[in-house]
């Protein structure tokens, strides 16, 4: 699977989710909210302009830290952390947030009803700190490029790699020992039965 549909399913999820979700909070939780408007209107506004900037302005900086390390570091190295999946669920969810705090602002007032969905917006704010999460996740990942880390990934994995083969080197040698004995012991029985 390309790492490229994370966002993209994120997307359609929260499109067809915004789209879904304040409608049947019309059709079956009519309430008075008593948020006004005017508030909710700005409120989703901020969040939806606010997350396509700090989307902008974080993949921006995680790309000129790529560069950055593709400079420092080897190419494969660079392959490893660009394609850290944490980065692409992290543009999934900033995208999720915008695209559906939009979806929300359609159905604020909607036909003049003055109706603000409730349970919509607590789903926009629940998005909101999720993504302030991913985002200081995400900063702290930055360390991810510092020598001290990538020596300490590129131990790690040649460990790992060292294990796998040297556990299934261990695993021939069992084998071909148990054989061994199985050979000695048929052998051993084969001398007596003679005598």
């Amino acid at each position: 699977m390309s790492l490229w549909l994370i966002p993209m399913i994120y997307a359609a999820a929260s499109f067809l989710g915004g789209i879904t979700l304040p409608r049947l909070e019309q059709a079956y939780f009519p309430y008075d909210s008593g948020i006004s408007v005017a508030s909710a209107q700005a409120f989703l506004t901020a969040v939806a302009s606010g997350m396509i900037a700090l989307t902008g302005i974080v993949f921006t900086v995680s790309l000129v830290m790529v560069q950055f390390s593709a400079i420092a570091y080897s190419p494969r190295l660079v392959l490893l952390l660009a394609r850290d999946p944490k980065l692409f669920h992290s543009l999934g969810v900033f995208i999720a947030t915008f695209t559906y705090s939009l979806c929300v602002l359609l159905y604020v007032d909607r036909n003049g009803s003055g109706v603000v969905p409730l349970i919509s917006g607590v789903a926009v704010a629940g998005l909101l700190l999720l993504s302030m999460l991913l985002f200081s996740a995400l900063m702290k990942g930055l360390r991810d490029l510092q020598i001290t880390f990538v020596l300490h990934v590129i131990g790690t994995l040649a460990a790992r790699s060292y294990a796998r083969r040297f556990s299934a080197s261990m695993r021939r040698q069992k084998i071909n020992r148990s054989a061994d004995k199985r050979r000695a012991m048929f052998l051993n029985w084969v001398r007596l039965s003679k005598r």
